[in-house]
């Protein structure tokens, strides 16, 4: 099988599904957003959620507010809605019919969705499969009978003995953001020695919205510097005014200096590349500068290569070219 990920433009949108389906055999590139609300994933907790009837009805609520505001204010971005079950789907449907009818404002923008490629769409659990969007809104649907009560282990599909399957495919149809909305947190849903792996696999999902930390793993402090043409690339930069950090990435794939934005610690400005370990380990030239490159800045990297050679015979104009280019970044 394909082990490059090419669909989602943050790690934190495939990374749940990496360790629990691929044994993190997928390959991942690296975002130079490293956190920012246009990206990853966003979590809303409904307290007044409850599934009565095989709907949540301040659930859907929730998500045609949301759905509401994504389409006014992020025209450009393609969109998608999902619900666990049939009924939540249609009572989502119904509520966005109603709320284009007293909002021109909501009609408008749902109206200019339907001259686009890829307009939005509203499924359920077991019909999403083969659609992928900017942005997928979630209802996770299920939650107590009444506020504040317990949650019956009762969870469609996902109890099924392939439920982790569905799962799965729900939580990869992404490619920027995925904005889960639940009435239930994961110390809700009970797993017991039999439980299925879906059940599961949705309780640990839920605790990685709540904690941005994935179950069973342990946080690495990061990679060191893959050799002394980099430190001393480094160290150069750091006088400059400018912090670096050493293979950044995730997942079997590795930037070898990222340059942080002194005005934003969160983003990275500038993806440094060099001729080391991770460039000659690369099967083929092809992987290691075409498609390497393209996939980069596709996700919103800006790439500068720099050769060893090239570095020890003039280490001064390799730097100057460096800063050049951030100064036209930041610019």
């Amino acid at each position: 099988r394909l082990r490059w990920h090419f669909r989602s433009q943050h790690q934190s949108l495939i990374a749940f599904s990496n360790q629990s389906y691929y044994n993190n055999d997928l390959v991942v590139f690296p975002s130079p957003h490293n956190e920012s609300p246009d990206y990853g994933i966003q979590y809303t907790r409904v307290d007044q959620g409850t599934f009565i009837n095989n709907t949540n009805e301040a659930e859907a609520y929730e998500v045609v507010n949301l759905l509401r505001e994504q389409l006014i204010h992020h025209p450009k971005e393609t969109v998608g809605v999902v619900a666990m079950n049939t009924k939540q789907q249609e009572l989502i449907e119904t509520l966005i019919d109603k709320q284009v009818k007293e909002d021109p404002a909501f009609q408008k923008v749902i109206e200019r969705q339907e001259g686009h490629l890829e307009k939005l769409f509203v499924k359920n659990l077991e019909n999403v499969q083969g659609d992928e969007r900017d942005v997928i809104l979630i209802s996770m649907t299920y939650g107590p009978k009444e506020v504040g009560g317990r949650v019956y282990q009762r969870f469609g599909p996902i109890n099924s003995e392939l439920g982790w399957r569905r799962l799965n495919v729900l939580l990869t149809r992404s490619r920027k953001r995925m904005s889960v909305v639940s009435s239930m947190g994961s110390e809700d849903i009970l797993v017991k020695p039999d439980s299925k792996k879906g059940v599961t696999d949705l309780r640990n999902f839920l605790k990685y919205c709540e904690t941005g930390i994935l179950h069973d793993t342990v946080v690495h402090t990061g990679k060191t510097f893959d050799s002394e043409f980099e430190v001393s690339l480094a160290e150069a930069l750091s006088q400059r005014g400018y912090k670096c950090l050493p293979q950044v990435g995730v997942a079997g794939f590795y930037i070898d200096l990222a340059v942080i934005d002194p005005n934003n610690p969160a983003r990275f400005l500038l993806g440094i590349e060099c001729d080391g370990a991770t460039y000659h380990s690369s099967k083929s030239a092809r992987d290691r500068d075409r498609l390497r490159q393209e996939v980069l800045e596709r996700l919103g990297w800006d790439i500068h290569r720099i050769w060893s050679t090239d570095w020890f015979k003039d280490p001064r104009k390799q730097i100057l070219q460096v800063v050049k280019t951030l100064k036209a970044i930041q610019s």
